[in-house]
């Protein structure tokens, strides 16, 4: 009895959920130091693509924290590299509200490539980092190709992480009224959606699978 309940899909939901809020807690967790949340991010997907290949069977505690020691110092220069684009997106966004119709499209219109990068970057660099081995350079530069090579992926993944976040910064009462749902999934699902949609890309550019250490 107990192992037919087990493959059957209700019981897969709720492993999945189980799985998905403990990984989201420790997330949310190891980033409160800030420059940790590099780290956090990537040992949250290193354990999402270890679920993917083992078929919902992982060590979660231990695969996370594996993780987050192994890439702390790649994964923190990345968030680096990420903090410092959004502040010239914030800064252009800032100074061009202070200029005329033309310095202001100007400066709009660079604050919107540069912020377009700077999702691509946060999306698709932490993820990489976590499947693959690989120098900083080239997970910037494969998120670029990647981003390229599949624009509707790439908008999935970016709609997986805008929806729900936007709908918490557009509509505050919706916020605080499912806000504990944010505190047990909101950052373990979109990347759940992203690691999914990744694994496509993947297979669709003839990459080798991402295969973290357990």
């Amino acid at each position: 009895m107990n192992a037919r309940w087990q493959d059957t899909p209700a019981a897969k939901l709720l492993r999945l959920l189980a799985g998905l809020m403990l990984v989201n807690l420790l997330t949310l967790v190891c980033s409160m130091g800030i420059v940790t949340i590099g780290a956090s991010l990537t040992a949250m997907y290193a354990v999402l693509f270890r679920r993917e290949l083992d078929e919902g069977t992982v060590d979660v505690l231990r695969t996370y924290f594996r993780a987050f020691a192994r890439n702390f110092v790649k994964a923190t220069a990345l968030e680096l590299m990420v903090a410092l684009l959004a502040l010239v997106v914030a800064g252009d966004v800032w100074y061009a509200l202070t200029l005329g119709q033309t310095g202001r499209f100007v400066f709009l219109a660079v604050a919107t490539v540069v912020g377009v990068l700077t999702l691509v970057e946060f999306t698709m660099s932490f993820p990489q980092l976590a499947a693959f081995e690989n120098t900083l350079g080239n997970y910037v530069r494969n998120s670029l190709l990647l981003a390229a090579c599949a624009p509707v992926h790439l908008l999935g993944i970016l709609a997986a992480w805008a929806i729900p976040w936007g709908l918490a910064l557009a509509v505050p009462e919706f916020f605080a009224r499912l806000g504990y749902l944010y505190l047990l999934w909101g950052i373990a699902f979109p990347a759940w959606l992203t690691v999914k949609l990744l694994n496509l890309v993947f297979q669709k550019t003839n990459q080798a699978q991402p295969n973290p250490p357990a």
